[in-house]
Parts: C-alpha cells; structure tokens; sequence
C-alpha cells in the first residue's frame, strides 16, 4: 500500500530572499539548494542549517542555474515540496474573532503577478491569514507568484475557502466582509478605516467583478482607488493601497463593544446620582 505524499506539491523558488524566506517559515519544504560557484559563499552561513535538514547544496554554473530555477535567476535557487493548503472551517471564523485577526480573501485571482503583490502588502502590514477562493488555488504553487512575492508568500499562512459565498453565509455573525471592486461600490476613503464593533474584520479581493453569489454578504463595497473615467489602475497597484487601508483598522477590544455601552451607561447612572 504506498503512503500518500504529505508534500506532493513540487516549486521552484528563485533568489536569496525567497530562499532565506523558505528556511526561516518552512524548513521542511526544502529539497536542494542551488548556486552559483560566486554566490556561494553567501550560504556558508546557513551550511549548518541546511545539513541539519538534510538539505543538498550543489554549486553550478550560469547555464545550469537558469535551467534548475526554470527561469531567469543570477544567485540562488531551491527545490521545495509544498503540502496542500488546508481548508477554512466556519469553527475558524469564531477562532480568529476571538484573536482579533483580519483575514484577506483572495477570489478569482489567475494572475500570479496580482497574487505576490497582494502577498507582499500583507507581510509590509503585518496580515498573515489568507484565504484563497474562486480559482486562486490554481495559481497558489505557481513559480512566479513565489517568486515575485520575495519570500512573503512563506510568510502568510494560506488557506482555500471552497464554495466561500455559503461559507460567508454561515459566518455572518462574526464577520463583516469588506470588498473591492473595479466597477461598484463607494468611493473609498484612504484615510478613513472600516469600524466594524464587535466583529473582525475580513478583506474581500476579487480577480475582475465582484461574484454576484458572494455579493449579498458583502456589507461594504468599495471601488478601487482612482476616477471613474481614468485609466484603472491594475489589481497589482491596488493591493498596496487597500491592505495598508484595511491594515489600520482598529483591532475590535477584548471587552466588546456592547460591555463598553454598558459600562459607559452605568458610569453615566453614576454621575447623576444625588450626593
């Protein structure tokens, strides 16, 4: 009987910062390490930590570097084994309010460009949680997705949200879904954060238009940042902007909104009350 592969999802990331990225958040995704014979010496600090995990480092010429990154690469490149990702339970929604986290849900994404900036602005502001939907899943092992993020998409712990519209549906009462869209929506307000009492706080991105199954538990939309009429701006330059927007949102308090109502209204009984 053969062992189902627990890594059966083989990428190829290029350069030093993804390879670094790799050994720091997930070391036993790592197969082989390869360089060139000038860049080298750059890894000797990390010689230890790659025979520890059993890791072969093979020194190469340019040629053969390029040919092993299956792209264009001048330093560094790794073979690694990716596990599936999990997927997102309605028990999660209740286990993240109760953190406090803000989750990003990328849906319908197919451009790997698109996905590494979504990923990049999530490591610059601190997100960590991201829900692939839609399709997105598809390109969640593409080689330039990895790439591009620069080592952020080791960062980020990336989940599928299967059927999201009915999932959302279940998870309304804990979670107030934000979305963009190119098309619908209100002008959004860079210097005004969504305040949400009570419940956290999710980031819904859309590859084009917003999927009218998801729509109705959207509770607000926002167009992309821009003038209608102008040149859009692509997702990739969107990203940026809205997660460093959606990133200085208030975190929702321990105590709740309603026991702050409540301790506010006994301090006001309080007050009034005859000496």
């Amino acid at each position: 009987m053969n062992t189902p592969d627990p890594h059966p999802n083989r990428l190829v990331i290029r350069g030093i910062h993804a390879v670094l990225a790799c050994l720091r958040h997930h070391p036993k995704a790592l197969r082989e390490v390869v360089a060139t014979a000038a860049f080298a010496p750059n890894l000797a600090e990390h010689d230890a930590a790659f025979a520890e995990l059993g890791v072969q480092t093979r020194i190469v010429g340019p040629i053969e570097l390029a040919n092993t990154a299956e792209g264009p690469c001048e330093d560094v490149c790794a073979l690694t084994m990716r596990p599936d990702f999990g997927l997102a339970r309605v028990s999660d929604f209740s286990e993240w309010r109760e953190s406090r986290e803000s989750i990003v849900i990328a849906d319908g994404i197919q451009d790997p460009a698109a996905l590494a900036s979504i990923a990049r602005s999530m490591a610059a502001f601190g997100l960590k949680r991201l829900l692939l939907s839609g399709g997105t899943e598809k390109i969640a092992f593409h080689p330039e997705a990895w790439n591009l993020s620069r080592g952020a998409m080791e960062q980020l712990r990336l989940m599928r949200a299967a059927a999201l519209g009915g999932l959302l549906k279940l998870v309304e009462d804990r979670c107030c879904v934000v979305a963009l869209s190119p098309d619908i929506g209100r002008k959004i307000d860079l210097g005004t954060p969504v305040r949400v009492p009570a419940r956290h706080l999710a980031l819904l991105i859309p590859g084009g238009k917003l999927d009218p199954d998801i729509q109705p538990r959207v509770e607000h939309c926002y167009r992309f940042p821009g003038q209608m009429g102008e040149t859009p701006l692509t997702l990739s330059e969107v990203a940026p902007m809205a997660v460093a927007w959606f990133a200085s949102t208030p975190m929702p308090r321990a105590d709740g909104f309603l026991a702050r109502k409540r301790a506010r209204h006994v301090k006001g009984k309080d007050s009034n009350s005859p000496s």
